[in-house]
């Protein structure tokens, strides 16, 4: 099994590459996914024994993502933001009973697709979700879920 001291967080914010190993890196990556605005793009999120890679520099038959992917979109200002949680056999996103009004909360901005209404969680969840989830590479506990879409 392998500790979470030999795994890597790849994150695509802006449709960009990062890389975490330590601690620091990995605190300024979830820093950089739930409070900052990021209007064009959803982020995504993995936790793997190796860097993902972007398939444009790989044969089709190369595994370069893990069976599990967390989509991250906040918007800071508004103070809320979703989750999507998707492996190998299921898709699950956050869920409030009691969203707020008015809310778009963008699952594919690129792609004109919304996370459903009762996705909106406040900030400080989604934090708290990300941070567990940068540790573990398992669907946060600290949250509530409901079915979600298989992209």
């Amino acid at each position: 099994m392998t500790s979470r001291d030999e795994l890597i967080l790849t994150a695509i914010i802006d449709n960009t590459f990062h890389y975490a190993r330590t601690p620091d890196e990995v605190a300024e990556i979830n820093r950089l996914v739930v409070d900052v605005a990021h209007p064009g793009w959803a982020s995504l999120l993995y936790l793997w024994d190796r860097p993902c890679r972007s398939v444009a520099h790989h044969h089709v038959e190369d595994n370069v993502y893990p069976e599990h992917q967390m989509r991250v979109y906040t918007d800071p200002a508004a103070g809320w933001g979703a989750i999507n949680f998707l492996d190998e056999t299921s898709s699950w996103d956050t869920h409030n009973a009691e969203p707020p009004a008015d809310l778009e909360l963008w699952f594919d901005p690129a792609g004109g697709s919304l996370f459903p209404a009762t996705a909106a969680v406040p900030l400080d969840a989604v934090r708290v979700a990300v941070a567990e989830f940068t540790a573990t590479g398992q669907r946060p506990k600290s949250i509530h879920w409901q079915p979600g879409r298989l992209q």
